[in-house]
């Protein structure tokens, strides 16, 4: 998920108000974003993929001191007419074919925006734009455009002076030669023609979503913006759109409307930032949540989300603002609710239940594995459940398995319900190989394989893996590990030379609990290691707990 750095004298600026990096450190996580620590000029958090607004400065100040109660309620942005004008050509329906634009002015650049501008450009890119793939953004001088706008195709020989060029190349030229070409080229791979941005005099502002023209380029001095948005989902180019203009506009700017004119006759006047309306039940709130708010209650916990709204009788009229991408039901607002009063204030109880109460056996039984491999001076971590097939397969040196992947992934680094816990402890070592070492790490947790035998189609299976990463991590070390866990039980497993290709052969093992297998281990190669960009051995370990648990009941 996307890392945000936050520069802590700006963010003061923008909340109006003058608090410590100690207090946000406790209060920021109960908003709903992770908390990873201070940096030099203030601290950086991780944002959920579903709160893209929350990825500029000005979007968490704004939902920050709506959250506290400083400034509750809908924030009202107002467009001003205009007679800006953008012809999309028919050919562009076959490539990219959404096109959404806005102009933006009396904006002041100063250091502080032009960061935080680069920043959520970057990270609205990987997350909403699937690394450009379904939206792209271009930023650009409004100054030197002259409308109308023409969103059409070139050629590859067609050529243009691209950002940062001093002389004009082809089209061909920055897909193949350019290092940002070559990194996005794949996404128009296919096609003889590619999109391009020209203004009525001919001049080319951008090739989305490769890389904007030198003659748009903006800098300090820039007074007034035009944007543009480019991709393969209306609804998703248009929820970027509201995030950036907002942005400006809570920092002062003024924006103004164009009409963009599809080849179909049609005309979409953007940005459109009135807030839309949801009804939500308040009974639903009570029933969810447990509680017994009113409804004028519960309105005044979403006023504190940045929504505003009328009763009427149980039924809360509510208004969305419209940079709120991620309230696709009544469970989203109920989800609001609960931040906005605070889960510690919830009063947890045990339902009614017509059955024998007591923890599951497994999970006890889990907990005792942890406690255990904790005495062995192994180091908890906690990963995701989702991954993706690189991961799993092409680093791990595996071959791919048919495997849970979600229909509509918000990242592509989480498309997939893992299969292994080892691919997730050897990622955790990639991200912390400047650390000291040893890292001597363990995990209990759950994977999913597919069942055509169950309801879904998948279970989940509970794993335990295990790493030891040091200068002479071997395979020695994380058998007797193993079998320190089987003596401490009183089992004895057999043990047969073989196991995942992740392994070195010779230096690797699976081990059985009678006819059940128990475990997989070994030395990880060396290949496996640089695809993982290691250097440090690496012994791992993954033990089937379900079956240990089996043989000891």
């Amino acid at each position: 998920m996307p890392v945000i750095e936050v520069n802590i004298e700006d963010f003061r600026e923008l909340l109006e108000n003058d608090i410590s990096v100690e207090e946000l450190s406790n209060r920021l996580p109960m908003m709903g974003v992770s908390w990873e620590g201070e940096t030099e000029d203030g601290f950086s958090i991780e944002v959920f993929p579903n709160r893209p607004d929350l990825l500029s400065i000005e979007g968490l100040a704004r939902a920050y001191s709506s959250w506290t109660g400083d400034k509750t309620g809908l924030r009202e942005y107002f467009v001003q007419k205009s007679d800006y004008k953008v012809n999309i050509d028919e050919k562009t329906q076959s490539v990219r074919p959404f096109f959404v634009t806005a102009v933006l002015k009396n904006i002041e650049f100063d250091d502080a925006l032009i960061r935080s501008l680069i920043q959520v450009q970057e990270k609205l890119h990987v997350t909403h734009g699937r690394k450009r793939r379904k939206v792209a953004i271009g930023i650009h001088d409004l100054s030197v455009v002259e409308f109308p706008v023409t969103y059409t195709t070139k050629p590859g020989e067609f050529e243009f002076q691209p950002l940062g060029e001093e002389e004009e190349k082809t089209v061909d030229w920055v897909l193949n030669d350019m290092k940002t070409g070559i990194e996005y080229a794949w996404i128009l791979d296919g096609h003889d023609e590619y999109p391009m941005i020209l203004d009525n005099k001919g001049m080319v502002l951008s090739m989305p979503p490769i890389i904007n023209s030198e003659h748009t380029r903006v800098n300090e001095f820039t007074a007034e913006l035009f944007i543009d948005i480019t991709g393969t989902d209306l609804k998703a180019i248009t929820e970027v759109l509201n995030v950036i203009c907002t942005m400006f506009a809570d920092r002062g700017a003024e924006i103004h409307e164009v009409h963009n004119h599809y080849p179909d006759g049609s005309v979409l006047t953007t940005p459109n930032l009135k807030p839309w309306e949801m009804e939500l039940d308040n009974r639903y709130v009570n029933k969810t949540l447990g509680v017994e708010f009113t409804p004028e209650e519960s309105l005044a916990e979403l006023e504190k989300m940045g929504h505003s709204g009328t009763v009427v009788w149980n039924i809360i009229k509510t208004h969305i603002p419209c940079y709120r991408a991620d309230i696709m039901h009544p469970i989203d607002l109920v989800e609001d609710i609960a931040i906005a009063y605070d889960y510690d204030n919830f009063e947890p109880n045990i339902p009614p239940l017509l059955s024998e109460a007591g923890e599951d056996a497994l999970e006890v039984f889990s907990r005792s594995i942890r406690n255990f491999m904790v005495g062995h001076g192994l180091l908890e971590v906690v990963t995701f459940m989702m991954s993706n097939k690189d991961k799993l397969f092409t680093r791990m040196n595996l071959p791919e398995e048919l495997i849970c992947v979600t229909e509509n992934p918000k990242m592509e680094a989480y498309d997939s319900l893992r299969n292994r816990l080892l691919p997730s402890i050897m990622e955790i070592l990639s991200f912390n190989k400047h650390h000291p070492y040893p890292q001597n790490l363990y995990e209990v947790d759950d994977i999913v394989v597919i069942d055509p035998t169950t309801d879904t189609g998948a279970r989940s299976l509970r794993r335990l893996a295990m790493v030891q990463c040091h200068a002479r991590a071997n395979f020695s070390d994380i058998k007797a590990t193993m079998n320190s866990i089987l003596e401490n039980l009183e089992l004895e497993a057999t043990v047969e030379e073989g196991g995942w290709d992740c392994f070195i052969p010779g230096r690797r093992y699976v081990a059985k609990l009678g006819d059940d297998v128990l475990c997989w281990a070994g030395e990880i190669k060396p290949e496996v290691l640089g695809n993982w960009d290691l250097e440090m051995p690496v012994a791992a370990l993954e033990l089937d707990v379900e079956v240990l648990f089996k043989h000891t009941s």
